[in-house]
């Protein structure tokens, strides 16, 4: 009897499985690969979204910049306008007031002649002197009331315009886009 040679399957087996081996590594690698691949992909992919994201994010930076900025100007022309009407305002405060004191110092010049004219007839012209002292007093307290009262609506009117532009500048700066 002849006994097989055990060599040559086994070594075919060996080889098989050596085969096999390399066969799987080589399947592995190329996964591992493919997996890279994949990997740097996303990657470059996220990259991308971020440069999106943060260019979207700079230009919206930059018109809420030009907003703010734009914001500022006009909310520095309104302080400048209601400045410029309160200088203006004062200034006709100081005209009345010198009015006032003019035509004070007027009716008390007439008061005083009436006065001086009424000492021939001392009982009747008394009374009219004292009459257009009188009168000459709230003449004058009356337009000053009048002057006053019109400069105070004047400076609301400047406050209320000033309020109101701005609150409109305020919500140009709010509104959406």
């Amino acid at each position: 009897m002849i006994l097989p040679d055990l060599k040559t399957p086994l070594l075919w087996a060996l080889g098989l499985g050596l085969v096999a081996a390399l066969a799987t590594a080589g399947i592995e690698r190329t996964r591992a690969a493919g997996a890279r691949a994949d990997l740097a992909s996303e990657k470059a992919d996220r990259a991308k979204e971020n440069t999106a994201r943060a260019m979207a994010a700079l230009v919206d930076l930059q018109r809420v910049v030009a907003l703010v900025a734009n914001h500022a100007k006009t909310q520095q022309e309104n302080v400048n306008a209601f400045e410029t009407r309160l200088k203006t305002l004062d200034d006709r405060r100081r005209t009345v007031a010198a009015e006032r004191d003019r035509l004070r110092k007027q009716y008390n010049d007439f008061a005083a002649r009436d006065r001086d004219q009424a000492a021939a007839d001392p009982a009747a012209c008394q009374r009219v002197a004292d009459r257009s002292a009188v009168l000459a007093a709230m003449a004058a307290r009356s337009r000053e009331l009048l002057e006053g009262g019109r400069l105070v609506v004047e400076g609301r009117d400047n406050e209320v315009r000033l309020l109101l532009g701005t609150v409109k500048n305020d919500r140009a700066l709010l509104a959406p886009p």
